[in-house]
């Protein structure tokens, strides 16, 4: 009988060591089993931070360089605006300076006079400048001693007029009447030189690049 108890009680002890170990290993390969989860878990979310990360850092990059392009863009554009200021206001001294000069005046004139004569168009023998008062006044001897030698060789008759209030001159003949004033001729030189300076502000932007 007492064999029999004692052996009773080592089954009982052999059978709680082998239950306590199953129970221990069931919780260790758990425990084992969470923690490969949360350690996946973790890396997934590691992996979506650096993601939005990097999306969030190309975002603030494109952002910030598309900034400058619009900066460097505005520069380009306000350094265009100010060129042409200057080139304007030189043009402007530079042709008020040869609009103003009664000699370069009285060239540009008889080249023009010159120029109607050969063409001898349509017969018409009078061509009507209008020039500045103070100007007329520089240009009126002249008229008389060189105009007046030309109409008797060319039949070409040259009313000169004051009253214009620009500087610079007109002059018609038929019925159209061109306009040789400080406007009208900086317009045109604006308008050739404009562009290539506009090429050339742009090309260096470009090699600046």
């Amino acid at each position: 009988m007492a064999e029999t108890i004692e052996t009773f009680v080592n089954k009982l002890q052999a059978d709680g060591v082998r239950a306590g170990q199953d129970a221990a290993n069931k919780i260790r390969a758990e425990a084992e089993q969470q923690a490969k989860r949360l350690i996946a878990e973790a890396g997934v979310q590691a992996q979506k931070l650096i993601a939005d990360a990097e999306a969030e850092r190309d975002k603030v990059r494109a952002r910030a360089e598309t900034e400058l392009r619009l900066a460097a863009r505005d520069t380009i554009i306000r350094l265009q605006g100010s060129l042409s200021r200057v080139l304007r206001h030189i043009l402007v001294d530079a042709v008020r300076g040869s609009l103003t000069d009664a000699s370069f005046v009285a060239d540009l004139l008889r080249d023009i006079v010159t120029q109607y004569v050969r063409a001898d168009i349509e017969g018409r023998s009078v061509i009507t400048i209008k020039v500045s008062d103070a100007m007329r006044e520089q240009l009126t001897q002249w008229a008389i001693d060189t105009m007046h030698k030309d109409r008797e060789a060319s039949g070409m008759v040259v009313d000169l007029h004051g009253g214009l209030a620009a500087d610079g001159f007109e002059y018609k003949v038929i019925d159209g009447t061109v306009e040789v004033t400080l406007a009208s001729v900086v317009e045109v030189l604006s308008g050739i030189v404009g562009p290539e300076l506009r090429q050339m502000v742009a090309r260096v932007a470009t090699d600046g690049h």
